[in-house]
């Protein structure tokens, strides 16, 4: 179905026709003024043919003009006060100040309108440029933690006189570092991508319930690794959408997951189709979450504490979030201390 468009006035229209109906206002004035002042002056001098020159009507217009004059400024005045602070304020956010905010004293109309939408884009600007400091200066803190181990572990290696036993300690850290540094940048990358795409293309109709499965087997190795018990209940789901996207989501639990789960714990996945939606859970037996951390779970480079292993990077979440969004679905999160935590994921259950 086409939408029809919809065709929008365009605001320095508006206001120009505004101006234009205060100046005709004020031409209308001025005409009234010098109308009812040559009334009066007839009246009180009584002017006929005999003593009627010139003078009278300069006289008048002088009068009028400068009436006329001193209500266009005290008109202008009041309607273009909000402008200039406008003005001010839009050259203020042009520097870098995102704080600056625009008083609605005095503003009527589309000048209102105007001002309100710019204090609401300030406030946008400034959380952003908020969110980006905030966002640099965690990521070089991430970045910079694991470079320092890698160079302060490979100058050990360097030493001759170390034991075999301490030479491969020293190796395996370098290795785990990078490894974690690796798998950073992708994840940096790959939320990078998703932040800024707003349309899901390659959508395909694919078994939902088969790519659960696929990626439970992908990480067999870890869960076993840990003596756990990985346990499924799946609904068969044919989901519309993109495949490769959607599995960010599940091996970024089902990830999660293997890494807050205690040897010997359980992990539970379960499929569910419902009315018009999919709702997707995987539930652990691992350290759960307080309420303080489950606020911020969510957040890019949070890592709640105490944390399992040093290979997380706190963007796992972050891109479940994202992709979920993108999916038009929603991601909720419960969990307690100590009696694990359960992620659920709903997705629209649109047809092809």
């Amino acid at each position: 179905m086409r939408r029809a468009k919809v065709k929008k006035e365009n605001p320095p229209v508006r206001l120009l026709g505004t101006m234009f109906l205060l100046v005709l206002g004020l031409v209308a004035v001025y005409v009234v003024l010098a109308l009812g002042i040559f009334a009066l002056v007839q009246q009180l001098v009584h002017l006929d043919k005999a003593n009627y020159t010139l003078l009278w009507p300069i006289l008048i217009l002088t009068i009028s003009a400068i009436l006329g004059v001193l209500l266009a400024v005290f008109i202008f005045r009041g309607y273009l006060a909000p402008l200039s602070r406008l003005m001010q304020a839009t050259q203020s956010v042009a520097s870098g100040d995102y704080s600056v905010r625009v008083e609605m004293r005095g503003a009527r109309g589309e000048v209102a309108e105007y001002i309100r939408s710019f204090n609401k884009m300030a406030e946008e600007l400034s959380g952003v440029a908020l969110l980006r400091m905030d966002f640099v200066n965690t990521f070089s803190h991430e970045f910079k933690t694991p470079l320092i181990s890698i160079r302060g572990f490979a100058k050990l290696l360097q030493n001759d006189d170390l034991t075999p036993e301490q030479r491969q300690t020293y190796t395996n850290t370098v290795v785990q570092q990078s490894e974690r540094l690796a798998a950073m940048s992708t994840h940096i990358l790959e939320l990078a991508q998703y932040e800024n795409t707003e349309i899901v293309s390659g959508k395909t109709l694919y078994s939902l319930d088969e790519q659960l499965r696929r990626c439970v087997r992908q990480q067999e190795r870890d869960w076993l690794q840990k003596g756990l018990t990985v346990e499924g209940d799946l609904d068969q789901v044919d989901y519309y959408g993109n495949e490769e996207l959607v599995e960010h989501i599940w091996s970024n639990l089902l990830s999660n997951a293997i890494r807050f789960t205690p040897a010997g714990g359980q992990i539970t996945v379960v499929l569910r189709q419902g009315e018009g939606e999919i709702t997707v859970s995987v539930s652990d037996t691992g350290i759960g979450m307080d309420e303080e951390t489950q606020r911020h779970i969510f957040e890019k480079f949070y890592r709640a504490a105490p944390y399992p292993d040093s290979r997380g990077n706190g963007l796992g979440l972050s891109i479940v979030r994202r992709v979920v969004a993108l999916c038009g679905g929603r991601v909720a999160v419960f969990s307690r201390p100590g009696n694990g935590s359960t992620f659920t994921v709903t997705l629209p259950a649109a047809g092809e």
